[in-house]
Order: C-alpha cells, then structure tokens, then sequence
C-alpha cells in the first residue's frame, strides 16, 4: 500500500495548480500568483517569489540546457525567464496578444511551443527571441506534445475534447482526432522514442493511441475510465463480491470490479462515438437519460438479459445483459402510460416487475419482453411507487408507495392480498429473502422492519437527523447500513434492535452496498466521482456489539487509492479505544455451565483451517525456487576424501581434527525425541484436567501454526500425545465451551491421523467414540430446543 512519506509546507495558504521538478527543486504555481519553491531531497521551503498584478502566473516549464532557469508563462500573454537559485529575473518577452495557457519544450534546443487561449500554437526561439512557425486550432490549447521517433509530429489538444496532429515538415494539419475525450483534455504526452500517445481528460479515462497503421493514424489500444459524474444508485452484482453495477450522472451504466481494475467495463449502449461524431454532438448527448434505478439477477445472466433499469423522465425501462456488458434487446412500457420509477427481477431471472408514477405496476417476461399481467385495479397505489421486491419462490411481490402503504400481491393472480399501512410517505424498501424481513425507509426519518410472513412490524429505528438516501442488509441479515443527508452512515443490530456503529463523512453518502461475503462495505458520494469501500472490522478482529449514541460519533475521510494516511490512522485507533475503555463491558467466558458457548475468535480463524489444503493449493507458487548453481567462494571445508562444508563456526581444533572426533553417533532414537510446545502444554494440563491453557495457545495461532503443531507430534509411546490432544478436546466439549473451535480442530486433527487411527482402533478408536458420545448428547439437546422453538414461532405465526 501506497505511504505518504514527505510533506511539504509553505506560507503561502492559496491552491496550487501547476507542479515542476527540476534537479531537486520542487516548484508550484499557487493562485495567490506565488511561485513557491521546496527542495525535496531536505525536505524544507526554499523560496517563495511573489508576482504582482501585472504578471499572473499561468504555467511554467524548464527549457532544456537552462541550468538553474525557468521559463513562466501569464495570463497577460507575457513570459519570463528566471534563475531559481538567485530570484533574479533574466528576460522579458514582448506579449504575444492572447493569455498563456501552456508551455513545451520542443526536441530542439531553445525551442519551445506556446499554447495560447485564443487556439493559437506558436514555436518559439526563446534564444533568439524570434518566431519560427505558428499554427491555429478550434478552442484554446490545453496541452502539447511532440513525437521523438522518426516522424516529426506535434500534438495539441484543446477543451473540446479534440486533439491536432501536425506535420512540422509541411507545417500542416495532418490529422484531427474528434472527440477523443468527453471534454477538456487537460494533459498529453507522447512516450519517448515511441509512436504511442497518452491523454487524459475531463472525463475521467486515460487512454492510450498508438500510431501503427500504414496510414500513420492513431487507434486506441487500451483505456481506464470511470465514472465522471457522481455515482446515484450502487449495487453489489454477484454472489462473490467481485462486481458493483454503478449508475451516475453522467448517463452511464458502469461495472467495477473490486478484484481486478482491468476487468472494470462501462456497459455498451451502442456505437454512441460513430454517431456522435456524424451528428457533431457531444458522446454524453447521444446516451440514454439519467439512470434512477437499477435491479439485478444472476440466475439466468447466460441466457438472456438480467439487468432492468429506470431512467429520468422516461416511460420504458430497459433491459442490460451483464455477461454481454451490453445494453438488452427489450423495452418495457408501463401501459398505463407513465413514467418507470423502480424495478425488480424475480430470483428465478424469469420475470421483471415494473412499478410506474401513477401507481400501477406490470410484469413482463425478461426472455421474450412480452407484457404478462398488471397489478393495479381497486387496490392500486394512489401514488408513485418507490420500492418492488419479490420472494424467492415467486409467490408474493412486495411493493411500497409514496401514499405511506406498503402492499403485499399474490403473484399468480395478481390479486392484493394485505396492506400495511405507515403514517408516512415510503422512499425505498430492501427485502433480505433469507429472513423474509422487509426494510423500509419513510419521509419520518425511521427504518421500519416488516415480518412479512406476520405483517407486523418489529424492529423501528430512530436516529437519522435528514432524508435517508439508501439502505442495505449485511450479508447474513443482521445488520442494517443506512446513509443520510446528515453525512453519517449507521449500522443497527437486528436482533438486539440497537445502533452499533456510526461515523460522519466528509461528503454525503448517496447509496451504500454490502458485499454478499461480508468484507466491505461500499459507499458513492454526492461530489465524488469514486466508489469507496470500507473494511468490515467484524472480519479480522472481535467487536463489540453494544449500543451507541450519537455523542460516539466520529469524522472519518474518505478512503483514497493510496491508502489512509498514517498519522489519521493512529488518531483515529486512539479515539476507538478510547472510546471501547470508557463504555467496555467484560462478558463473562460462560453465562451458565448448562449452555453451550461459541469463543469469540473471529470467524475466518476457524474457517480457514477448514479449508487449508485448498488454500495452500491456491497459493503454492508457479515454479520451485531455484537451487543456486554453484556455492559461495570461501567456504570452509572438513578434511576427507569428499568434501563436506563446516555448518558452525570454524575454529582451528576442527580443522585439524579428524571425521571421528567431528561427528557424533547416535546410537538411540530416543536422544531424537522432540517436545513441541503443544505437547508440553497438553502434559502441564493433563494432571489437573484444565486445559484452559491449551486451548488459549490454540487461539494465538493462525491457521498454517495449527496445521505445523499437529503434523509435528511425536507419536512414540503408544501415541501419548495422540491421546493427549483428544482427552482435551473431550473436555472442552463436556464443558460446553468454544464449541465451533473443537468441531474445527478435529475436523482437522483427523484429516492428518484418519489413517493412524484406523490402524489402532482399540486405543484411540475408543477416544473418539466416547468424544462422539459427549457430541451427541449436547448436539441432541440443542436439537430438541431448536425444533421447539421452531414450532413455536410457526405456530404463532399462525
């Protein structure tokens, strides 16, 4: 991960806009009109020359073979030649009838290309103070670049989005690139010695030409691009957690991968470039309205389309194809007329529900496109529906209603079937399929939780001070992330029905997404750009699930591709524990001998012991290491016909010693026995049978330590150890504690000694059938309340 490791501070307190380096000498522009000036290798402020009002500065540039000198350009169209070591001012040029807006050095010494703001390209001899050649160009210049291979080849671009190639040969136009970014290109660079082209723009790509035709045009050959216009609507689109399907401003449908930047994809909507280029209109132009909403199902994403999305003032949703990354082949059109504002697919991938403004909402076939069955008539929605989601067995479809109602339709007749009614309007609704819990979101600032089998509500939170933009289910469903207009992102336990977590943001959070497999939580922001990802604590470390009030709350930044900076980090830990120490409660290891009790090691500390061998085989690398070809020189050697290296320190009575008095025998396997730590600390329990110890040093270890102990056991005397390590694992489980842990360590204990164990069933074969004896009956024990009080919950249900 990326670390800040200097910073540099100045006096001046304006925004710097233009950055050089030269030797090492840092040097800015600020909009304070102060060319400040840092060397870097020390690390402290140099200089600051302050400009006054008739010379704004406006770029700059070091002309090559210029030791020590500068080059400045301003907006009055003037430039300046300074030596930075003395703040002396070397020469003035006469104004050039048009703002500066960039400066390059050209191949050729004291050549330099003047980039103007009326679109006015002009090579200069600033030796001579004399003019060469000038060239004119539709919009002012932003950048230029020169070819340094064969071809002699200027480039420039301007705030269009356009970029000019010259031929300085013929001091002509020799190819214009239309369109090659969505907007301002605000810089370019040719690759030295190289025919390839590197531009970035306003629109947020970066993109790579290389000019390899015959005809000497470029073509794109590869591109990173994102989203330039803040993200409205994000949502996680597979089961792994690789995918997050973005919908933003920009009338874009994005695809970003959370694994792998390179399989990061904008969802196609057609050849929008060619057309834009032949109507002269702008690609953003040519795009589909703004999307609103979005809905996905991987089930059939091989078949035929499974993306629906809901657009700005229009009246169809459309249909996207994830696996094509493609824009569908269906329309679908509410019939009564009005504008789509949410949508949802069925689990299955068959069916896709369209909710409309006026209330309606129809059911089409995502395979054929054809319109199935309306659910409206008497008991429609009064007013614009906000929320669609279905249950997984296409049995009821679930809508709610800026009318303050949220009802239940029987799919197969499209018949209303119950209404609950909420005293406010319902702005967004999220069902987790696993627990039938239904989420909704009301203008009263409160997260309500429906039980939809019941129709009741069970769970109300309070605490949000502004609208509520989004909300969104952990991945087991017991938590609930919410985000509002009050810059905070909260989290609510299901189960205790308690805010656990809340933190404040710089920005305002305007959709949030958990990963399917719990490792990070995903946010967009009303003035970013970006999709920002959040690690969940609960994976790596143990939390504490207590309730929080708004007074815990802390201001946290944003994450950043270049990681969360040290200093911020450390501050923000102290607050934390700071803040567990004040409001900590030490839970007992057992609140009763008669219950059994899971430890409180994180999850993925068992699990992945579990599943050792296949992340092993996962990370085991391509080629063997390499065994060095020849030993180093001056290696000392052993007398003797074959040459023998001395592993420990060389000193003069083993040189002259003989092969008899080096080495040593042992005659006795037993001088060879080795105690491992484990099996000392299992021997040091044994007489008092508390392995508490034992099962402390087990919890210290990570998985691959596990594996290392157990395969390192001695198996003399009759398997002592063998039956050691049992004989506490049979205690642990008759003590009812760390449940999950024993079922994890034997699991793994048997995939190692299976085969030894099955060779002696008489000794350890009978360990293993009293220890699933003592399973047995504890397992059975909490069977028979698990159905007693699944019965019990059905029959109320009832």
């Amino acid at each position: 991960m990326k670390r800040q490791i200097t910073r540099f501070l100045s006096n001046d307190h304006g925004s710097i806009f233009s950055l050089t380096v030269l030797s090492h000498f840092l040097l800015a522009l600020s909009d304070t009109n102060t060319l400040i000036i840092w060397n870097h290798k020390l690390g402290e402020l140099y200089s600051e020359i302050q400009f006054d009002s008739s010379f704004t500065l406006s770029t700059i540039v070091h002309p090559h073979t210029y030791l020590d000198k500068i080059l400045l350009g301003s907006t009055q169209g003037t430039m300046q030649i300074w030596n930075i070591r003395t703040n002396k001012i070397i020469y003035s040029f006469a104004s050039f009838g048009s703002p500066i807006t960039c400066l390059t050095q050209s191949p050729v010494v004291d050549v330099i290309a003047i980039g103007l703001l009326d679109g006015t390209i002009i090579l200069h001899h600033i030796k001579a103070d004399e003019r060469i050649t000038t060239y004119s160009q539709e919009g002012h210049v932003t950048s230029i670049s020169f070819r340094t291979d064969d071809l002699h080849i200027m480039a420039t671009a301007n705030i269009y989005g356009d970029i000019a190639l010259w031929d300085l040969e013929k001091k002509s136009l020799f190819h214009l690139m239309k369109g090659a970014h969505d907007g301002l290109i605000p810089s370019i660079q040719f690759l030295n010695g190289q025919p390839i082209l590197i531009t970035s723009g306003n629109d947020n790509s970066v993109k790579e030409w290389i000019f390899d035709g015959t005809d000497g045009l470029p073509r794109m050959l590869k591109s990173r691009s994102g989203h330039h216009a803040p993200p409205t609507t994000i949502r996680y689109c597979d089961n792994n957690g690789h995918f997050i399907l973005s919908a933003a401003r920009d009338k874009s449908l994005r695809a970003f991968s959370v694994v792998r930047d390179s399989q990061s994809v904008e969802l196609s909507q057609g050849s929008l470039s060619k057309k834009s280029k032949n109507l002269e209109l702008k690609h953003d132009d040519m795009k589909l309205p703004q999307i609103i909403h979005i809905s996905y199902a991987g089930s059939k994403q091989l078949e035929w389309d499974n993306i629906i999305s809901c657009h700005l003032n229009t009246y169809g949703a459309r249909t996207w194809s994830f696996h094509k990354k493609a824009i569908g082949n269906h329309v679908f059109v509410p019939l009564d007329g009005s504008n789509a504002k949410v949508a949802t697919i069925s689990p299955c991938g068959n069916h896709g529900f369209i909710g409309s403004s006026n209330g309606y909402i129809d059911m089409f076939n995502m395979q054929s496109g054809q319109h199935k069955k309306s659910f409206g008539g008497t008991g429609k929605h009064s007013r614009s529906i906000t929320g669609l989601a279905c249950d997984p067995l296409n049995r009821y479809l679930i809508s709610s209603s800026l009318d303050g109602t949220v009802k239940i339709w029987d799919i197969q007749t499209a018949t209303l079937t119950n209404t609950i009614i909420i005293a406010s309007p319902i702005t967004n609704l999220q069902l987790k399929t696993d627990s039938n819990l239904l989420a909704i979101v009301s203008d009263d600032l409160c997260i309500r939780v429906i039980d939809v089998e019941t129709y009741k509500i069970i769970r109300e939170f309070w605490g949000h001070r502004n609208r509520i933009t989004d909300i969104t289910y952990n991945s087991d469903g017991r938590w609930i992330v919410s985000s509002s207009l009050d810059s905070t992102i909260r989290t609510w336990d299901l189960p205790s029905g308690h805010m656990i977590d809340v933190f404040q943001v710089d920005s305002v959070a305007t959709s949030v997404t958990f990963s399917p497999t719990g490792d990070f939580l995903a946010t967009s922001h009303v003035d970013n750009v970006g999709i920002f990802l959040w690690a969940n604590r609960a994976q790596f470390s143990n939390i504490s699930l207590r309730s929080v009030s708004d007074e815990e709350s802390f201001k946290i930044s944003l994450p950043t591709t270049s990681g969360v900076d040290s200093d911020v980090e450390e501050n923000l830990m102290d607050e934390m524990e700071k803040l567990d120490i004040k409001t900590s409660f030490a839970s007992p290891e057992q609140l009763t001998e008669e219950m059994i009790t899971l430890s409180t090691l994180p999850k993925l500390k068992w699990l992945n012991l579990l599943n050792l061998e296949i992340i092993k085989k996962r990370n085991k690398p391509k080629e063997p290491p390499k065994i060095p070809e020849k030993a180093p020189f001056f290696l000392a050697t052993l007398p003797g016909v074959n040459p023998k290296f001395v592993t420990g320190p060389v000193n003069e009575f083993q040189v002259k010693s003989n092969d008899k008095d080096v080495t040593k025998i042992i005659k006795s396997s037993k001088e060879l026995r080795i105690e491992t730590e484990l099996t000392l600390i299992l021997k040091k329990c044994e007489p008092l049978r508390d392995y508490s110890e034992f099962f402390d040093f087990m919890k210290s270890l990570n998985p691959s330590a596990i594996d290392f102990e157990f395969r390192s056991v001695n198996l003399d005397d009759n398997f002592q150890n063998l039956r050691l390590f049992l004989t506490a694992i049979e205690s642990r489980i008759a003590s009812k504690k760390d449940f999950e842990l024993c079922e994890a360590y034997l699991n793994h204990f048997l995939k190692i000694y299976g085969d030894l164990i099955v060779e002696n069933p008489d000794g350890l074969g009978n360990q293993l059938r009293s220890i699933l004896d003592t399973h047995q009956k504890e397992w059975s024990r909490v069977e028979e309340l698990l159905h007693y009080n699944s019965c019990m919950i059905e029959f109320f249900r009832k």
